[in-house]
């Protein structure tokens, strides 16, 4: 499957509102009340997602494209939003994939734009925020080289525990 990767635009907001709510509903299921997950509204995620992509204090947000559809995005926030975070700290917001694409290689391709577009801005740590029993996710960024830093905190809308992973930007990031 080829993937483009490319700088969200303001009309990406619906494509990526759909993502991140199907996304959340499968990959949380279980891991979240079922009532927070059927709760979800694309109409307010998309909302949320215009003013993301219009506002000055915009995150940069990726998308991974295939055959001209939305099926991920990645939002970068740099520096950190973490009120802990030191100097050189640059933080992946979020990151989700269409659920019928998870391990076609969206996921790989948009951490690999955020890492290079990190370095290249000059930032050395990046960090973010996963479910604590999200194994397949902690799967993932492991082989990023993220690890825990100890940090927790509970999820506001479900209750369930977050952990901070950590990782170094990485000198040269390949593509693919």
């Amino acid at each position: 499957m080829a993937v483009e990767v490319r700088r969200a635009v303001p009309d990406d907001a619906a494509p990526i509102a759909a993502v991140h709510v199907r996304a959340w509903q499968v990959a949380y299921r279980g891991l979240m009340p079922d009532d927070v997950l059927d709760g979800l509204s694309v109409e307010r995620r998309e909302e949320m997602w215009q003013q993301a992509l219009t506002g000055e204090d915009s995150p940069g947000v990726y998308v991974a494209v295939t055959d001209g559809a939305v099926v991920g995005f990645c939002a970068v926030a740099a520096p950190s939003r973490d009120d802990d975070a030191e100097d050189g700290v640059g933080e992946i917001a979020a990151i989700y994939v269409e659920p019928d694409v998870w391990r076609t290689g969206a996921g790989r391709a948009l951490m690999d734009v955020a890492l290079e577009d990190l370095r290249a801005d000059g930032w050395q740590w990046v960090t973010l925020w996963v479910l604590a029993e999200n194994q397949p996710a902690r799967d993932f960024y492991s082989r990023y080289g993220f690890e825990p830093d100890g940090a927790e905190m509970t999820h506001e809308g479900s209750g369930e525990k977050e952990v901070r992973l950590r990782g170094v930007v990485p000198a040269d990031v390949p593509r693919g």
